[in-house]
């Protein structure tokens, strides 16, 4: 699976691993929009520390002798025990050439104005200088060049926002590329009309009717209690996925409160996260899971299906 190196609008760059473009821009659109980014797969050196942030020492080390375990001695763990611990992960290049030569990549193929500036700066004429300074009006300019595709992106907005047509308001409204856009346009129409009558009240719907559908809870109990949820609730959509690995998840929106949440068993069923613009809180998706949440979202929400009916 190849490794791409993304540059976003802003001065800001990842290493994202896809299966390809359009994986791609379904990863990249979990954390905002990909228009105006630019990528590239990645083949130079990778060389990158993770960190917990915690400092520990060894007390009385002597040289040559096997340290003791009550010698190894722990400082403070609140971030780790207050918080995300993988969020609490710190990252750096390496403390080393191929550390070194994975920055001055991602420099030169990310930033490339600000690259430029320090070959010219540099006193060796070839590979980038470690110690170059850099003139600050020389350096400000090479960082105003470098974010020309955040104003482009700027531009590109306002136009969007005068065209009338559904992909487009669509992709206004929930901050996507033209391109998920139009692959959630196509999936929503079937999902709205597989679920048209879910606003009925449930008085309407006679008692004695059998399930249409019924699946049960696949996951351990490490996973918590499964919500109870009826899916003859009035004013209600309701979405069921499971993914390859049988990890499943439930989509409800709430049509009185134009709010939506999914439980997902694999993060544990006991929290509901809430969606907004089709995006879930506080959880990272796979690429279908995304797609599944996307597509209930606009057969469900109430300004946006308007434009599919």
């Amino acid at each position: 699976m190849p490794m791409y190196l993304v540059r976003w609008p802003d001065l800001s760059a990842s290493f994202v691993q896809a299966e390809g473009e359009a994986h791609l821009l379904d990863i990249l659109d979990q954390v905002g929009n990909p228009d105006n980014c630019e990528w590239s797969i990645y083949e130079g050196p990778l060389f990158i520390d993770f960190r917990l942030p915690v400092e520990w020492t060894v007390q009385g080390d002597r040289q040559r002798t096997p340290v003791a375990p009550e010698q190894v001695v722990l400082g403070d763990v609140d971030r780790l025990a207050n918080g995300n611990v993988v969020e609490a992960i710190e990252l750096s290049l390496a403390d080393a050439d191929d550390g070194y030569e994975t920055g001055a990549e991602v420099l030169r193929v990310a930033f490339p104005k600000l690259h430029a500036l320090i070959e010219r700066c540099s006193e060796t004429g070839g590979e980038v200088d470690r110690e170059v300074a850099l003139p600050e009006v020389d350096l400000r300019e090479a960082l105003y060049a470098e974010l020309e595709r955040f104003l482009r992106g700027s531009w590109r907005r306002a136009k969007l926002e005068k065209k009338t047509d559904a992909i487009s308001r669509l992709a206004l409204e929930m901050d996507l590329s033209i391109e998920l856009a139009r692959t959630y346009g196509e999936i929503a129409p079937k999902q709205h009309s597989a679920g048209r009558d879910v606003e009925k009240p449930l008085e309407e719907k006679p008692s004695t009717n059998p399930p249409l559908f019924r699946i049960s809870n696949h996951h351990t109990e490490d996973c918590g209690q499964p919500p109870a949820i009826d899916g003859d609730g009035a004013g209600k959509y309701f979405g069921y996925f499971a993914n390859q690995y049988g990890e499943q998840s439930v989509f409800v929106y709430d049509h009185a409160t134009c709010e939506a949440s999914v439980w997902m068993g694999d993060t544990g069923w006991g929290k509901a996260h809430r969606v907004v613009d089709g995006r879930p809180e506080g959880i990272i998706l796979t690429e279908s899971e995304a797609v599944w949440i996307r597509a209930c979202w606009l057969a469900a929400a109430e300004g946006l299906r308007r434009e599919w009916e």
